[in-house]
């Protein structure tokens, strides 16, 4: 490691430590005889979060216990794994180790097909790969709060073609994708989503609200 290195590495880490105190949310309101049909159709309240241009294709989080009121709350603190398919309706399943990485960094999937421990190297506002290992799917985990209110890090994105030797970089996006879905489960791979959507942007802000109410979403 170079000296510039020794000195970015522990700058990384004061940051990443700091990223633990921030929090996005989103809150998302539902009138009562809207929230009652959908609990009848069986729908659950879904959410995804956008990576770079790439299409949204991972359900990050999925909520069954939705009420009229609901908030999904989340930090800028990921991980990165690889993982041998990309699959419609198929819950994502981590094929290598995960590593902790945060913007600006880069990690090494070696030809033995294990990723490195990072350094601070490359676009700093992306996640950074080099794949010497084979053709693989990457994937992106980001840390959200679950229903029990505890912190937790499920899949936001995998990549939807493997990707050769070589480098690659994913720029999360601090846009959230909010749609019902029947049988839709955290970590479940996706095409087209069941129902039309609302995003939500939270570019430069911590929070978002967004409305559903007779089949149409609204901001608020």
């Amino acid at each position: 490691m170079s000296n510039q290195e020794n000195q970015l590495v522990p700058i990384t880490q004061e940051l990443r430590s700091m990223m633990k105190n921030t929090e996005n949310r989103v809150e998302v309101f539902i009138p009562e005889k809207t929230l009652a049909t959908l609990k009848k159709q069986g729908y659950s309240l879904c959410f995804a979060k956008k990576v770079g241009d790439y299409e949204y294709n991972v359900v990050w989080k999925f909520l069954d216990n939705y009420l009229q009121n609901n908030v999904f709350s989340w930090q800028p603190i990921y991980q990165i794994f690889g993982t041998n398919e990309f699959k419609e309706n198929v819950k994502v399943s981590v094929s290598t180790n995960n590593v902790d990485i945060g913007l600006g960094e880069t990690t090494t999937l070696n030809s033995a097909g294990n990723l490195m421990n990072p350094i601070t190297e490359g676009p700093e506002t992306s996640i950074n790969v080099i794949n010497e290992y084979r053709w693989i799917h990457f994937g992106i985990s980001q840390l959200s709060k679950n229903a029990d209110g505890e912190m937790e890090s499920t899949p936001i994105y995998v990549s939807k073609n493997k990707m050769e030797k070589g480098t690659a970089s994913f720029t999360p996006v601090e846009k959230v994708a909010v749609w019902f879905q029947s049988n839709a489960y955290t970590s479940t791979m996706f095409v087209q989503m069941e129902t039309n959507h609302i995003e939500l942007d939270l570019t430069g802000n911590e929070s978002a609200k967004g409305k559903y109410e007779n089949g149409k979403w609204s901001k608020i």
